[in-house]
């Protein structure tokens, strides 16, 4: 069984992810005050009383959620948003589409 370290709810913690055992941040850190999972979709939990996943796994379980929707419509300001005549696409969109096309995209879940 993993624990959870015990820190304030604003700082960035060492965590070990329930589903697979790696080691990874998990919380805000002090560039954006932001922990890195706020830019994906929010996920049904699927385990009682489970703690954060890596972000691997997190990826992959946006993945597999999202595939059990059946509507393929793009939603704005969740799959899509837009700066002026640009339309740039979110995590959440680059995720139900399940691989990187290779053109730098800003939100790309699939940068190493």
């Amino acid at each position: 069984m993993t624990t959870a370290s015990h820190v304030l709810p604003d700082k960035a913690a060492q965590k070990n992810c329930w589903r697979c055992g790696v080691d990874f941040v998990c919380g805000a850190d002090y560039e954006t005050d932001k922990c890195w999972c706020e830019g994906l979709p929010a996920i049904a939990p699927n385990a009682a009383g489970s703690d954060c996943l890596c972000p691997a796994c997190l990826n992959d379980e946006v993945v597999r959620q999202q595939k059990l929707r059946p509507s393929a419509e793009l939603v704005e300001g969740e799959d899509y948003y837009r700066e002026g005549p640009t339309i740039v696409f979110t995590a959440r969109y680059h995720l139900r589409r399940g691989s990187c096309c290779g053109s730098g995209c800003r939100h790309c879940p699939y940068k190493e």
